[in-house]
């Protein structure tokens, strides 16, 4: 079945929406004089999996409601341009956790572990004399690898579904108890990850239920014609768990994507809940005014633009994700500048005080610094397909290292989208060699050897 090309519609992050957002949590507001900066604060970072960046109600999303997240950017700064650095599981975690690039964590594909003795956060933070814990999902290999200084509270390398409620257990189990300060706690969350099962198990099948209740189909659902190769061989070869996915829902038709995002959502908010536990532990633990608190995504979902689902593709639905600092010290607003997901490990040094590992390629997001681009990475299958993302201001330029129709550059101002593909057009030849550049600078400053078609 064949889909006309759109747009989709851009969410606007603005004080009004989150503020609204805000107004639904049922938990006490935290009060301005609870936000000012504190010597050595404690660090929260709340993570889920699999969720895109607007895929919750503080983006101005009228599908769902997510109030523990919006009540984080109600008295925090929410940065609307953040990307991973990598849209799958390991590779993108090996980076939150270490402020390098994939390629140089080595981690380039699922279940690989860090290189040996490059520093991570929780080293970083028990060497400062922060106490470390961490629960939930790690999803790299055995023993809690790279993560040796953290205690763990529960989950670790090995994951399987209905974790979020124990995650959530135990770390307000364990703020309750008046931890020492100053500590780092990660909870790592599960969902909306689970959507990658509920795809599988809706392969084939046709919902009798009223489609009305369902968000609209993305109008950027249609396939293009000209996609490079390399995406093409990851939506038909089906090697993998993420490929098959990609192939259930190239078959869908736009009742059956309405219904995925219906489920999604869904799976949304039952994390947000859990996150809301936390939450309430931390301030009637009377820890909230000491505490910095980061959310944020490991990656994004697909979200049947472009007939795909799951991750693994450099989509804006794929790679951006929502990012919020809130707590003492953090300047309250909305940011549009850009930001990787790198930026967590040198921002939370910054807030603590400390000095991070020398080579993070990150930014202190406390400071002015900005950038002119981010950059993403992705692998399909082995190093002859491998991608590399380029976001700049206005701009997103993808390249594949094989294959036919290897580029693509989208003006995301005039197409946010992602549906008219510039990069063979004459006058997009200046931009485009502006951000091959980009690129070439990149792979220069981290030791990258990729090289385009």
């Amino acid at each position: 079945m064949r889909y006309d090309r759109g747009v989709t519609t851009t969410r606007a992050f603005t004080r009004r929406t989150i503020l609204a957002g805000a107004a639904m949590q049922a938990a006490p507001a935290f009060s301005p004089e609870d936000e000012a900066a504190v010597e050595r604060p404690n660090l929260l970072l709340l993570m889920t999996d699999q969720q895109s960046h607007e895929a919750w109600s503080g983006a101005g999303n009228p599908y769902l409601k997510t109030p523990a997240m919006d009540s984080l950017a109600a008295r925090g700064q929410v940065f609307t341009n953040a990307y991973c650095a990598y849209p799958v599981c390991s590779p993108s975690r090996s980076s939150i956790f270490t402020s390098r690039m994939p390629h140089e964590t080595g981690v380039e594909v699922n279940g690989r572990s860090i290189r040996a003795g490059m520093p991570t956060m929780g080293e970083v933070f028990t060497a400062a004399g922060y106490q470390t814990v961490y629960a939930g999902k790690w999803h790299l290999p055995k023993p809690f690898d790279g993560m040796t200084a953290f205690e763990k509270l529960v989950g670790g390398s090995t994951y399987g579904k209905d974790m979020d409620e124990p995650v959530a257990h135990a770390c307000s189990q364990w703020l309750r108890r008046k931890p020492r300060e100053p500590f780092l706690m990660v909870a790592s969350f599960m969902n909306p990850h689970d959507i990658c099962e509920w795809i599988r198990q809706h392969k084939g099948t046709r919902s009798h239920a009223n489609p009305r209740r369902f968000p609209p189909a993305p109008a950027n659902m249609g396939l293009e014609a000209g996609e490079p190769e390399a995406v093409r061989f990851h939506r038909t070869s089906g090697y993998d768990t993420m490929s098959q996915a990609v192939a259930i829902a190239a078959e869908w038709w736009k009742n059956d994507v309405r219904e995925y995002l219906h489920d999604y959502y869904r799976m949304v908010e039952a994390v947000d809940h859990h996150i809301g536990t936390v939450l309430e532990a931390l301030r009637d633990s009377g820890l909230a005014a000491k505490t910095v608190v980061c959310f944020t995504s490991d990656h994004g979902e697909g979200l049947g633009a472009h007939r795909w689902v799951q991750k693994a593709s450099l989509y804006e639905e794929s790679v951006h994700v929502p990012f919020v600092l809130a707590g003492p010290g953090v300047r309250r607003g909305v940011s549009e500048r850009l930001v990787s997901l790198l930026d967590i490990l040198p921002t939370l040094c910054g807030h603590a005080g400390i000095n991070g590992p020398e080579e993070m390629r990150g930014l202190d997001l406390r400071t002015e610094a900005s950038r002119p681009y981010v950059v993403s990475e992705l692998r399909y299958r082995d190093e002859q397909r491998d991608g590399r993302m380029v976001r700049s201001e206005r701009y997103k330029y993808i390249v594949f290292r094989t294959g036919e129709r290897a580029e693509q550059l989208f003006d995301l101002q005039k197409d946010p989208g992602e549906v008219v593909n510039l990069a063979g057009e004459s006058s997009a030849k200046q931009e485009l060699e502006r951000h091959r550049a980009m690129l070439s600078e990149w792979s220069r400053k981290t030791g990258d050897g990729f090289a385009r078609a």
